[in-house]
């Protein structure tokens, strides 16, 4: 009875030993293949890079040899070939680079002369000249003045101050070298042969073609306000009630301006 007993108890023992064995036994088979399978892939690879570099090796082989025979340098068929096997960027790497780097901002360039047609005055705004709309206006409310100082023009009401002469007791505007012309400020002569007066535009005097024009196309008569002429809308109307004349000096025409409202 005590044998049996003990051949009992022995029997599960001996049956857990039998599994640990099987279990150990399969783990180190599939050890053994995932190695097998670990070095097969590696053959595959290391086949697949060779034959990779050897048609490449055979494709630059051949455009050496087929420049040889045209008689074409060598080294720029290498140089090449050297930049063909550079591998390129995935799209995705590509966009991320275009994204990081900084955009050069396009420089504004403008020309020298007015951009109006047939117009050879210096461009001072936007490409245009003073008298094609190129110049800064004063900052008071419906003045058409040029600027000349601190946004203002240069006309009494708008507090625009022109420099005066240095010369003691003189109130004529500065010129040239803080006096004006008439205490030995030099002024541009027109370029005219034997002509002695003052420039006006083009380094010349309005007899010889140096008067502004009006703005208007085919118009050649002198420009008075807005860069216009008085047929076109340049005249300033006397400021006399019912008087439809040219204003000529103080706001009123020839027949009032001695007169008062």
């Amino acid at each position: 009875m005590a044998s049996a007993r003990n051949s009992i108890r022995c029997e599960p023992e001996e049956v857990e030993e039998d599994f640990a064995a099987l279990i150990y036994q399969e783990s180190q088979r599939r050890k053994a293949d995932a190695a097998a399978l670990a070095v097969a892939a590696a053959l595959d690879k290391k086949k697949s890079s060779s034959s990779k570099t050897n048609g490449v090796l055979r494709r630059t082989s051949s455009r050496i040899s087929a420049a040889a025979r045209d008689g074409s340098p060598t080294g720029v068929v290498r140089s090449k070939a050297a930049t063909t096997k550079k591998k390129r960027k995935p799209f995705e790497d590509a966009a991320i680079d275009d994204e990081r780097a900084p955009k050069k901002l396009a420089k504004k360039w403008h020309s020298k002369f007015c951009s109006a047609d047939s117009c050879t005055n210096k461009a001072r705004i936007g490409g245009l000249c003073c008298r094609h709309g190129g110049k800064k206006l004063c900052s008071r409310r419906r003045c058409t003045n040029m600027v000349t100082i601190g946004g203002l023009c240069i006309s009494i009401r708008h507090g625009a101050r022109r420099s005066r002469c240095s010369y003691e007791g003189c109130k004529h505007q500065v010129q040239k070298g803080g006096i004006c012309i008439r205490h030995g400020a030099r002024s541009q002569r027109c370029r005219y042969d034997g002509c002695v007066n003052k420039a006006q535009r083009n380094r010349l005097c309005k007899r010889h073609g140096g008067k502004r024009l009006c703005n208007r196309d085919g118009c050649t008569s002198q420009s008075q306000k807005r860069g216009v002429c008085c047929r076109h809308g340049g005249k300033i109307p006397c400021s006399y009630e019912g008087c439809t004349s040219i204003a000529r000096k103080g706001g009123r025409c020839i027949r009032h301006g001695k007169k008062t409202i």
